[in-house]
């Protein structure tokens, strides 16, 4: 998607990935750049393979609040933060963070859910996402469902975090369009080839209504 977006643009440097997990995607971002982090607040067994196979991948374990402490203020060329914001409990944090280890030229890949799908994609239930977090969980509970603790997300709507985007100092793009593209070379989905095939701007356009969103956030100012 950055590649499809930015083309020549796209800077290598130093590359973090925020709430890498457990690093499949930071390990596939080395061939990009010339040193690529991935933090998580929690250590993963998979980080040592990662780190054997690939000398310009580390990880380190810490939380959104201990980024410009682990890399130093502005040092980042690019920051991936993909399906974290609806897992902190505040995102606002989370984006003030990634702007402050993020370089003046830097570039940030944002995605996660919208809250105005009506379906919750980490448990798949209809609607759950729109009732209090304690309300949804019983009712989950009552009806048998074994995926009510994995119920911990908290997505925004679009107008929310362009909001946001705007009060913390980034300018947000949308790249859901370019993110269609690279679904349709990687996958075999009809769906994905033909909605990749579709002009850009009523894509962009129907963002606030799609399952989830793609912004490429850079500094305003």
């Amino acid at each position: 998607t950055l590649q499809l977006q930015l083309g020549a643009g796209l800077p290598r440097g130093l590359w973090l990935d925020v709430g890498c997990g457990s690093g499949g995607i930071a390990a596939s971002l080395g061939a990009f750049a010339d040193r690529v982090v991935g933090v998580d607040p929690e250590s993963w067994e998979r980080w040592k393979w990662y780190r054997e196979q690939f000398p310009n991948i580390d990880f380190w374990k810490g939380g959104h609040i201990d980024l410009e402490r682990l890399l130093g203020h502005e040092s980042c060329d690019v920051v991936i933060c993909n399906q974290v914001y609806e897992h902190v409990d505040d995102p606002v944090a989370l984006l003030r963070s990634i702007h402050a280890v993020l370089k003046p030229s830097g570039v940030c890949y944002f995605a996660g859910p919208n809250l105005l799908w009506p379906i919750e994609p980490h448990v798949f239930w209809p609607f759950v996402h729109w009732l209090p977090r304690q309300f949804a969980q019983r009712a989950m509970r009552t009806l048998g469902s074994k995926r009510a603790e994995n119920f911990d997300a908290s997505a925004w709507t679009y107008w929310r975090l362009v909001r946001t985007f705007n009060e913390v100092g980034y300018n947000a793009r949308s790249a859901i369009h370019a993110r269609l593209r690279a679904s349709a070379t990687m996958t075999s989905s009809k769906i994905f080839r033909i909605a990749s095939r579709l002009p850009k701007a009523p894509v962009n356009a129907l963002m606030p209504f799609a399952p989830g969103f793609v912004f490429l956030l850079t500094k305003s100012g």
